[in-house]
């Protein structure tokens, strides 16, 4: 596994686009970036918008750390975090040592996760899957709809979607 780094408010950020190019067997057109638990949540949004990473926008208007965000399952605006989460690096307080979670073993709901109801584990990194593009999926939440003055179905460049969901702050956090 190759990859690149990324300062991301002083912390490194690890991205890997190995299986992304066209001549490559399994072509995804998506990245995986690994991200520092304690790293600002808008400080990625920012980033992945800014390098065209397609999953976080809507969440722009969440406070608090990568890791917090995660372990809170935050969703907001009808993306959910879990959505883009491949991995979730721990440290483990009863087995002293380092354990990761595959995203379907971190027990995501909206607003919960496995991490919110235990301290047993603390997040050290997050590793994200996302597409790579400059709009956002199909947006299906009437609310980010009316919010661009856009129909559902209908997509959107990431920056506006940052934008809108960052003035509009945390309140439709579900």
């Amino acid at each position: 596994m190759t990859g690149s780094a990324l300062l991301v408010a002083g912390r490194e950020i690890t991205v890997n686009a190995d299986g992304c190019a066209v001549d490559d067997l399994s072509f995804c057109g998506a990245v995986t970036v690994t991200v520092p638990a304690d790293t600002p949540w808008t400080a990625f949004v920012d980033t992945a918008v800014d390098q065209e990473w397609v999953g976080v926008e809507a969440l722009a208007g969440l406070t608090g750390t990568v890791g917090e965000v995660v372990a809170g399952g935050s969703a907001a605006y009808g993306q959910h975090v879990a959505d883009v989460v491949a991995t979730v690096r721990t440290w483990d307080e009863v087995e002293d040592r380092q354990r990761t979670f595959a995203a379907a073993d971190c027990e995501f709901d909206i607003g919960s996760s496995r991490f919110a109801t235990t301290d047993r584990y603390a997040i050290l990194d997050v590793a994200f899957l996302m597409r790579q593009g400059d709009l956002t999926l199909p947006i299906r939440d009437a609310e980010l709809g009316a919010l661009l003055g856009v129909e559902p179905g209908a997509r959107a460049p990431l920056d506006r979607v940052r934008g809108a969901t960052r003035a509009q702050g945390a309140g439709a956090v579900q």
